[in-house]
C-alpha cells in the first residue's frame, strides 16, 4: 500500500490486488453515461449551452460573489446536481457561498493538512470501487472506532466536505452521485454529546440544499437504541428527499447489500472486495497532491464588505 504516480505523474493509492484509489477529472463520453445523463439530468450538448448562458446571466447580478463565471466546468459542477435547472443551480451557488462565509461552519480554508487527523484516525474512508450504479462509496465511523476526543464532530464534517469537494470535481461522480455507509457500532453517550442541534441543523441544511453533489443514499449500519435518540434530534431537519434516502440496516448485512452490491464492499461489510485496511496517512498524502485545487476553490466566495 503506497502513494504512486503513473507515467503522466497522476497520483493514485496502490492497494494491491489490482485495487487503487484515484480521481478522474475527465468528461465522460461513453454511450452509457451520455444516455444516463439525458435520462436523469436532461443533459445534452444543447442543454448545457443554454443553461450555462442562463446561469451566467443570473450570476452577473450577484455583484459581491467572486467565482469563475466563465469557467464551464465550474458551473456545470453546480448544474448537474440540479438537473440543469439554472435557477436552482443559482440558488445552490448563493447558498453554498453564504455558508462558506460563515466562519462558524467548516467550508472555508480546506486543505489536506487541515483534515489530516480525521483521515489518519480513519474516521472517513474512500473505497476504491464505485457501486453497481457508478456511485462513489464513502465509509464513515461514528461509533466505537471514532475517537471523538481526537476528532470532534465538526472536524469529521470538515474532512467529509474536503473529500467530497474533490469527488464533486469528477464528472462521473457529478452524474452518478455518492453513497455513504455510516457505522454507529457501540455508539456511546460521549459520542452523542458531539451532535449539537444547531450544528446538525447547519450540516443537514448544507447537505440537502447547498452541497453541489448528488447524495444518493445514506446507509446506517449497527444502529442501536442510543442511535434512535440521535435520530430524533436530526429528524426535524430532514426534508422528504433525504428522509427517503436514509436506510437503517441495523446488523443486517443482507439489507446493506440490497443497496450496495457485495462486489464493491470489503469483507468486514460482507463483501468480496479484497481490500486491506489502508493507513489514513496515505490518504492524506494522496489529497496533498490536489492542494492546488483546494487553494483555487478557497479563493472563491462573497467579498467581505468594508466595515
Amino acid at each position: 500500500m503506497a502513494l504512486r504516480f503513473d507515467k503522466n505523474k497522476v497520483p493514485h493509492i496502490d492497494l494491491g490486488s489490482n485495487l487503487q484509489i484515484s480521481l478522474d477529472f475527465t468528461e465522460y463520453n461513453d454511450k452509457q453515461s451520455l444516455d444516463k445523463a439525458w435520462q436523469e439530468l436532461h443533459e445534452t450538448s444543447e442543454t448545457i449551452e443554454v443553461r450555462l448562458k442562463e446561469l451566467r446571466q443570473l450570476l452577473k447580478n450577484e455583484k459581491d460573489l467572486n467565482i469563475p463565471i466563465d469557467d464551464d466546468a465550474f458551473l456545470i459542477r453546480f448544474l448537474r446536481p440540479r438537473k440543469f435547472h439554472a435557477e436552482r443551480a443559482f440558488e445552490t451557488i448563493k447558498g453554498y457561498y453564504k455558508m462558506k462565509a460563515n466562519k462558524d461552519f467548516v467550508l472555508d480554508n480546506i486543505s489536506a493538512k487541515a483534515i489530516s487527523v480525521a483521515l489518519e484516525e480513519r474516521v472517513i474512508q474512500l473505497y476504491p470501487l464505485r457501486d453497481q450504479h457508478g456511485r462513489r462509496i464513502v465509509y464513515m465511523e461514528a461509533g466505537s472506532n471514532w475517537n471523538c476526543s481526537k476528532v470532534p464532530f465538526p472536524e469529521v464534517i470538515r474532512a467529509t466536505h474536503a473529500l467530497l469537494t474533490l469527488l464533486s470535481l469528477e464528472p462521473r461522480t457529478q452524474l452518478n452521485g455518492i453513497v455513504f455507509i455510516v457505522n454507529f457500532d457501540r455508539l456511546s453517550f460521549s459520542h452523542l454529546g458531539q451532535f449539537k442541534p444547531k450544528f446538525m441543523n447547519n450540516v443537514l441544511d448544507y447537505g440537502q440544499r447547498y452541497a453541489p453533489m448528488r447524495i444518493k443514499s445514506i446507509n446506517i449500519i449497527n444502529n442501536t437504541t442510543l442511535f434512535n435518540i440521535l435520530f430524533q434530534v436530526c429528524k426535524p431537519f430532514l426534508g422528504q428527499k433525504w428522509g427517503q434516502r436514509i436506510h437503517f440496516h441495523g446488523s443486517s448485512i443482507e439489507a446493506l447489500h440490497n443497496q450496495i452490491e457485495p462486489h464493491c464492499l470489503p469483507a468486514k461489510l460482507g463483501g468480496c472486495m479484497d481490500l486491506i485496511d489502508y493507513e489514513g496517512r496515505v490518504l492524506v498524502e494522496f489529497l496533498e497532491q490536489f492542494q492546488d485545487k483546494f487553494d483555487e476553490l478557497n479563493c472563491y466566495g462573497y467579498r467581505q464588505k468594508d466595515k
